[in-house]
């Protein structure tokens, strides 16, 4: 993540052409993710730990820049590494609450960037994590 945090510094410290007091930073969303992550590492009875090969459902984000909220965090993991459920805005425009997927942060990346996601999207369920978009 060294490397995120200095792209994103370095789009910090760059004006915006033709917007006196805003950055490049404003003006762009910065999304790190992966599609899928890996198992959490588990112990054995002899105290070693095994590292799995597998795709877990589950996965981190980081979303940053312009119209993103500042210093938030959004969901968590149970003690068993499971995703826990997070407020989210339905593609119906309906609240639910739920673990969130993969498309549920690209959802989210459109909607930021003021895009609509059934331009892109087969209907099926993606919806909004909310907490994420600047109010």
């Amino acid at each position: 993540m060294d490397c995120v945090a200095r792209f994103l510094g370095e789009l910090k410290a760059a004006p915006a052409p033709g917007k006196p007091g805003k950055t490049l930073l404003d003006d762009t969303l910065v999304l790190v993710m992966s599609e899928f992550g890996r198992s959490w590492a588990s112990r054995g009875r002899d105290g070693t730990y095994s590292l799995p090969d597998d795709h877990h459902p589950y996965t981190s984000v980081c979303f940053a820049g312009g119209n993103v909220a500042a210093n938030r965090q959004v969901g968590s993991y149970t003690s068993r590494g499971l995703g826990v459920p997070v407020d989210i805005i339905e593609e119906n425009g309906q609240p639910s609450r739920r673990v969130p997927r993969a498309a549920d942060a690209v959802t989210t990346a459109l909607r930021i960037m003021g895009m609509s996601t059934h331009d892109f999207f087969i209907p099926g369920g993606y919806g909004e994590v909310t907490g994420i978009r600047r109010a």
